[in-house]
């Protein structure tokens, strides 16, 4: 189909049609059907939303600030007329915390009511698990997590086990994923397991505690490891989703990405793992101080790994879950393992990047942790 071909459909028809071209990586019939989209309907956000994460996996960076400028002042302006419209807002708060404007975002948040939306069912099963799970009497449950840990497969095994529903009380990206309120009161009534990769921000902590979501089950990876499963992930999947450009923060440069594996792991040991590394601080400030109100409890992925047994026995008796309840039978999708290792990241850094990596963790997290050079 060609440009010329475009004019004749409809801009909500043709936005769909650039949004599939695109998911399937087809950037340039989906950047012309775009382009019509805004010169036929200039004040089409979303159109212009995804021009920015073109032009940012293009490196057109200029340009792509000029599209997600463009994208926020017409979701702003429609959110501002229509204050009921609790999507439209939600839609604002994510572009806005893709381009760090996080209090501005926050702030949002804490007001839009979105319901949870089901992961791995229909509505239908989602609704029926609920149910099901509140009339056993089992609580809500909060796994927060590092990217790449195997927190997914750990996520599927709680839930079958238990006959837990599935679905997450936070809207954006790593590292700026923010708690719904409304959707964290929804999971405190029982019968939800979110996982979630939540900074330890003022907002998320008072909203947690004010659902009455007291517990974290805090999941934890070496750092190296992280990175070096992330540079994969990112590579090959974030940089390429509709939105996922959006967030600069996490997402390399073209440029970067355009390079050899080992540029873009360069990248990530420098700019992704100082991140990771605040993200794990946060947390252990929450754990230690009591004052807060929030327990957490750290497990590791390589105790997950090397006795998965035991991980899962300590994680209910943190979580107060009778391991009689538990179906470990239960068949759960393992996904995202890519390699599944533990030091892995010993083998592919070289000696700078050891270095560097080494140097980017505070001594007391790595004590704490167990991370050895």
């Amino acid at each position: 189909m060609t440009q010329l071909q475009f004019k004749d459909i409809d801009p909500n028809d043709l936005l769909m049609f650039g949004r599939q071209r695109l998911a399937e990586g087809n950037k340039e019939i989906a950047r012309k059907a775009l382009e019509t989209v805004v010169h036929k309907a200039p004040e089409h956000a979303q159109a212009y939303a995804l021009l920015a994460s073109i032009s940012f996996q293009d490196g057109e960076d200029y340009q792509a600030e000029a599209y997600l400028d463009r994208a926020i002042a017409l979701t702003r302006d429609a959110a501002s007329h229509r204050k009921a419209d609790m999507p439209t807002r939600a839609s604002l708060a994510n572009l806005l915390m893709a381009r760090g404007e996080t209090r501005e975002a926050e702030g949002i948040l804490a007001e839009v009511e979105l319901p949870v939306y089901p992961v791995r069912a229909t509505q239908g099963e989602f609704d029926q698990r609920i149910a099901d799970a509140r009339g056993r009497g089992m609580p809500g449950i909060l796994i927060n997590t590092v990217p790449k840990s195997a927190s997914e497969s750990i996520w599927n095994r709680f839930a079958e086990g238990f006959g837990l529903a599935q679905g997450h009380i936070s809207l954006c990206l790593y590292p700026d994923c923010t708690v719904i309120p409304n959707r964290a009161a929804f999971a405190a009534e029982g019968g939800l397991i979110a996982k979630e990769h939540l900074p330890a921000s003022s907002h998320n902590l008072t909203a947690l505690k004010n659902a009455g979501l007291d517990k974290v089950l805090f999941h934890l990876r070496d750092p190296r490891q992280v990175v070096l499963s992330w540079t994969h992930f990112v590579r090959d999947d974030v940089s390429m989703r509709l939105m996922g450009p959006l967030w600069r923060k996490v997402v390399p440069p073209a440029g970067v990405l355009a390079g050899d594996f080992n540029k873009v792991l360069d990248w990530s040991v420098d700019n992704f793992l100082p991140m990771l590394v605040k993200f794990v601080q946060g947390w252990q400030k929450v754990a230690e101080d009591r004052e807060i109100g929030i327990d957490v409890q750290f497990f590791t992925f390589e105790h997950f790994l090397e006795a998965p047994d035991t991980y899962f026995k300590d994680a209910f008796a943190f979580l107060g879950l009778d391991p009689a309840q538990f179906n470990a039978d239960a068949e759960a999708e393992i996904v995202h393992l890519r390699r599944g290792e533990i030091e892995e990241w010993r083998e592919i850094f070289s000696i700078e990047q050891k270095n560097r990596a080494w140097h980017a963790l505070p001594a007391d997290l790595a004590e704490t942790h167990g991370w050895r050079k």
